[in-house]
């Protein structure tokens, strides 16, 4: 379910937002080893490797209607989203397991409203650091750390190998569209670089399609959240 009001949004916003002032200035993790054993329960193959981040995305999922037959399934074209960095934060905090569940969908809620009630929660929770953002390459799902200071830059070039629905609890969407599925993605073609060569897709809140194209444009984006928690061969 989307976030209830308004104004109880604000209020919450509010009510984070209060103390940020007051917040410790809290390190990059070195090892994500803590948060590692809090994934999401899930039914995608068992992770390989070392947790590298846990991120945050925010942003659309892209689909068009070309046929002109307003029965069928809209096509999906890819995905784009901002990608903040929680696992920092998460990997140190004693209420990781009980905030991981509700970070997508409140993110969602908030980002529906305007970019100051978003940003101000992800400061708040210490959430805020933008690392790169995630798109399509050719088709090819890709995630791109380009901002942080390793090198080469963490890049995740990675195909689907596995899915399973999102839970009912899960955020509906801005519009109680349903969210979009959980994702196990490989990168099998040796493609990527910076450590990084999977990807999970968990706690999705909104994103997903209409069962058809009725009343759609050629070309519409459903907004969404979604943490992708990211692996790679252990250092």
């Amino acid at each position: 379910m989307l976030f209830p009001t308004f104004s109880t949004a604000v209020m919450a916003v509010a009510a984070l937002t209060s103390t940020v002032d007051a917040l410790p200035q809290w390190p990059r993790a070195t090892s994500l080893s803590n948060l590692a054993k809090k994934i999401p329960a899930n039914t995608l193959p068992v992770p390989t490797g070392e947790l590298k981040y846990v991120l945050l995305g925010v942003g659309t999922q892209n689909y068009t209607c070309l046929t002109g037959n307003a029965t069928d399934a809209p096509d999906t074209t890819g995905a784009t989203a901002k990608l903040y960095d929680l696992g920092t934060r998460l990997n140190v905090d004693p209420l990781a397991q009980w905030k991981i569940p509700a970070i997508s969908g409140l993110a969602l809620s908030l980002s529906t409203f305007g970019t100051w009630q978003l940003d101000m929660y992800l400061t708040a929770e210490g959430y805020n650091q933008w690392l790169g953002n995630h798109f399509f390459t050719l088709k090819v799902p890709t995630f791109s750390l380009y901002r942080t200071k390793t090198t080469p830059h963490p890049l995740a070039l990675v195909s689907k190998k596995a899915d399973q629905d999102a839970p009912k609890t899960a955020c509906q969407g801005t519009k109680g569209e349903g969210a979009v599925k959980w994702l196990y993605l490989v990168d099998d073609a040796n493609l990527s670089q910076g450590g990084v060569n999977t990807v999970y897709r968990l706690e999705t809140a909104g994103g997903d399609k209409p069962a058809t194209c009725q009343g759609q444009k050629k070309y519409f984006e459903v907004p969404y959240a979604a943490q992708y928690w990211v692996y790679g061969p252990k250092a």
